[in-house]
């Protein structure tokens, strides 16, 4: 008797159980077969991902490797492709090595504009950054001190990694127009930065020492034409006085 009832149990939960399986099966099987495709395109990003970021690392090896033969328009070739194809930041690398070729082979126009591009293509400040700075040097027949340092100021904040070198663009800049005050304000900064590289800070402090030298000089000459200038206008008061005295005793 009590197994007739337990078979009747087990006959009750099949039916249960049955019936919650065409209730919710689909529901269930497609959730899992959801989670399986999500999972399986996740693994085939990341693979693709990856294969994608190795071709380009191998591209960037290869442009580099024809820099360093000296195969320039093969390097160029390279920095080319890869900046229109790369992955990741591999075109921002891409463009601030091709301004280095330019730079290589003379074209300073050229070389600056694959720097500005390098900047825009990247919000790495690393990178950006370097680009603006060596976007500068390649214009540096072109842009005055004001110029330079419209472009280079936003680069001197306390977290921009190369705040020293951007700041001694600048004075450099300004000595370079010949303002001495803006220059030595610039490389006081870098030499009393206890943070700023070591061959910043050398380069600063040389640069404040010609600056020294140069008002040393320049003292010297300005009192000696001063001193000149002074007997020269002794004759004419002398000769006009002697005329106006030989005009009072005619």
């Amino acid at each position: 008797m009590v197994d007739i009832f337990e078979e009747v149990d087990e006959e009750l939960r099949k039916d249960k159980y049955q019936e919650l399986l065409r209730k919710y099966g689909p529901w269930a099987l497609g959730g899992a077969i959801g989670i399986i495709a999500v999972a399986a395109g996740y693994q085939w990003f990341q693979a693709s991902s990856l294969g994608q970021r190795e071709a380009s690392s191998d591209a960037m090896i290869s442009a580099i490797r024809a820099t360093e033969e000296n195969q320039l328009a093969l390097a160029a070739t390279g920095f080319e492709t890869l900046a229109e194809t790369g992955v990741a930041g591999y075109p921002a690398l891409a463009l601030l090595q091709r301004g280095s070729v330019a730079l290589e082979q003379g074209d300073m126009a050229a070389a600056a504009d694959f720097f500005e591009q390098a900047a825009a293509a990247t919000s790495e400040p690393v990178v950006r950054d370097m680009a603006e700075i060596r976007a500068v040097w390649a214009r540096w027949d072109s842009l005055s001190a004001a110029d330079v340092e419209i472009r280079l100021q936003p680069l001197t904040g306390d977290t921009s990694p190369y705040r020293f070198l951007a700041r001694e663009t600048i004075g450099a800049a300004a000595l370079r127009d010949g303002d001495l005050v803006r220059a030595r304000s610039a490389y006081q900064f870098i030499s009393f930065a206890f943070e700023a590289p070591d061959g910043v800070r050398r380069r600063a402090q040389e640069a404040l020492a010609i600056i020294e030298r140069d008002e040393a000089l320049a003292a010297p000459a300005a009192s000696e034409a001063e001193t000149e200038a002074a007997p020269a206008d002794t004759p004419d008061a002398t000769h006009e006085d002697t005329s106006a005295g030989d005009s009072g005793d005619d």
